[in-house]
């Protein structure tokens, strides 16, 4: 089994990633976003990532293990801080829009996990910055469409023995 620790950021687009395994002499496979990036025997790696993006790594220690299909609940919001903010406030449209939470002002970008979203179903969000004297700026709104589960292709296989020719053909 592969324990991580908490990823320590060394700079905007590199992160240092840390890890052990419980067996006695493992090589890790290390995917992001479900891809396979690299396999080393180093119990450190660093990792060069896109400072808007947010991405999911998965690290093992066994070569017959395949990583998680990654369908993620949530959605990530994220957005560049605006000068002169209080707080930026986040809602969600629920048959009226529905404030979920102010985030105080930081010194950087700004990102916010939204709850366990329905399956197949548009979600919009709007963040608003506030600003110290309470006048709002301009809202930008998020359309996300989330789809964790995608439906099986419901398909017939057939294969001739003569063309050796496979044919799918959807039902």
């Amino acid at each position: 089994m592969v324990t991580i620790e908490k990823p320590i950021r060394t700079g905007p687009r590199t992160v240092i990633l840390k890890y052990s395994s419980d067996l006695e002499s493992p090589t890790f496979y290390i995917y992001v976003d479900g891809i396979l990036i690299t396999q080393t025997t180093a119990t450190e790696y660093t990792l060069a990532v896109d400072p808007d993006q947010s991405y999911i790594v998965e690290i093992l220690d066994d070569a017959d293990e395949q990583p998680m299909q990654i369908f993620p609940g949530k959605a990530r919001l994220g957005w560049f801080k605006v000068e002169g903010v209080d707080y930026y406030r986040v809602d969600e449209y629920i048959d009226a829009w529905v404030e979920r939470i102010r985030m105080p002002e930081n010194d950087g970008y700004m990102k916010w996990p939204s709850r366990f979203l329905e399956d197949c179903q548009i979600h919009l969000f709007r963040v608003t910055p506030v600003g110290t004297d309470g006048n709002e700026g301009q809202a930008k709104e998020f359309s996300v469409l989330m789809v964790r589960y995608p439906d099986s292709p419901d398909v017939n296989y057939s294969h001739s023995a003569t063309t050796h020719k496979l044919t799918i053909t959807e039902n």
